[in-house]
């Protein structure tokens, strides 16, 4: 689509940072990455609305133009990863 922009999108120890052309494909690439993992139920819930969610696209979009980069921690039995998000450096896609 005309206008949208790059996204990078990793989560430390799990998934190497990626750059996708869409956010949504980057969300469904965080969600893979965890839907299998052993964390706390509501941990699961959470990450599954805000990434799969009817409103994830935008709710993720919009933390990210107004904030900037989305990073959050993703409690595991072995450690804390962490989930980030980021528009890529001046990536735009035509």
């Amino acid at each position: 689509m005309k206008g949208d922009r790059l996204v990078t999108a990793e989560i430390t120890g799990l998934m190497a940072p990626t750059t996708y052309l869409l956010l949504p494909k980057a969300l469904d690439s965080l969600w893979a990455a965890l839907r299998f993992r052993p964390m706390s139920r509501p941990q699961w819930e959470w990450f599954e609305r805000f990434l799969t969610g009817p409103c994830a696209e935008r709710i993720v979009r919009e933390y990210l133009d107004r904030t900037g980069p989305l990073s959050l921690p993703v409690i595991l039995p072995d450690r804390v990863h962490h989930l980030c998000v980021r528009w890529t450096a001046g990536g735009r896609a035509d």
